[in-house]
């Protein structure tokens, strides 16, 4: 029998594996393929319920509206910690006459400077001279060489303040009013995010999909992220969605029911994870 000759200038082609996405309907429905989901419409059960919070997409923003929350929250106490120790000091402290040295580095006598600016004050205390900086409190302009009344700390000597009555609570937390409107919008964010999925749970389509790819991501570090392409057809779309860690790690080539929108393969979550 006369042998195929080879044409020696062709190019060597690497070994394929069949793309899934060509299988036949019959070979994507064989027993390999794991139960089909109910149709829609589908019930909202308590697993749907609870993997719509910890779906990787809405447990982001449950997480940053938490930090934020608890940004706000130590904020807050550290706020209400200094404003109760102002009072302390205002009350309590020992006068003294301090002069100050410089602003903001500048030691000419007689040199004004704007309110707020970092002073370098010196007072007398028990015999010996003592060096503090801070910003004086007084919405008046500043001169170097000026004496002004402080209130220290008889136990601590770095702490003292210029005023004789405390600052109001209310303007203390005003930097911190930021922190409110952002964690409302994290917390509507994660709300949304959730109502989203769980339309997408009750209504759309179950697809038939098989796994390329199971990755690790930093987004869902406890999850597998999977990587699939559909199992009928040709659609060479990837598609990600994720599993929780309790689930076996897909291997490639297995099926995996995914429900997606018609046309919007990025709304695609595991069906097993919501059942």
């Amino acid at each position: 029998m006369a042998q195929s000759q080879q044409n020696p200038d062709s190019p060597r082609r690497p070994p394929t594996i069949p793309y899934a996405g060509a299988m036949s309907q019959g070979l994507a429905a064989s027993a390999n393929a794991p139960p089909a989901p109910p149709p829609p419409p589908r019930p909202i059960t308590a697993a749907a319920k609870r993997r719509c919070w910890t779906e990787p997409v809405v447990r982001f923003w449950i997480l940053a509206t938490l930090a934020l929350v608890g940004i706000g929250g130590w904020f807050l106490t550290e706020q209400v910690i200094a404003s109760r120790s102002e009072q302390w000091l205002i009350a309590n402290g020992t006068p003294v006459t301090a002069t100050v040295v410089s602003v903001d580095g500048d030691a000419r006598v007689g040199k004004k400077s704007p309110p707020g600016s970092s002073c370098s004050l010196k007072f007398d205390w028990k015999d010996e001279t003592i060096n503090v900086e801070g910003a004086l409190s007084s919405n008046d302009f500043i001169t170097t060489g000026q004496t002004v009344g402080l209130r220290v700390d008889p136990n601590d000597t770095s702490v003292w303040t210029d005023r004789t009555t405390p600052e109001p609570l209310g303007h203390r937390l005003i930097a911190g009013s930021i922190i409110i409107p952002a964690a409302l919008i994290t917390a509507a964010a994660a709300l949304l995010l959730r109502r989203r999925l769980q339309r997408v749970w009750r209504n759309a389509d179950a697809v038939l999909y098989s796994v390329v790819e199971v990755r690790y991501s930093a987004l869902a570090p406890l999850s597998h992220t999977v990587r699939s392409v559909v199992a009928t057809g040709r659609d060479p779309t990837i598609v990600t969605v994720y599993l929780p860690a309790r689930f076996p790690r897909p291997q490639p080539g297995e099926y995996l029911w995914l429900i997606r929108r018609s046309g919007n393969a990025k709304s695609a979550i595991a069906a097993c994870a919501f059942e």
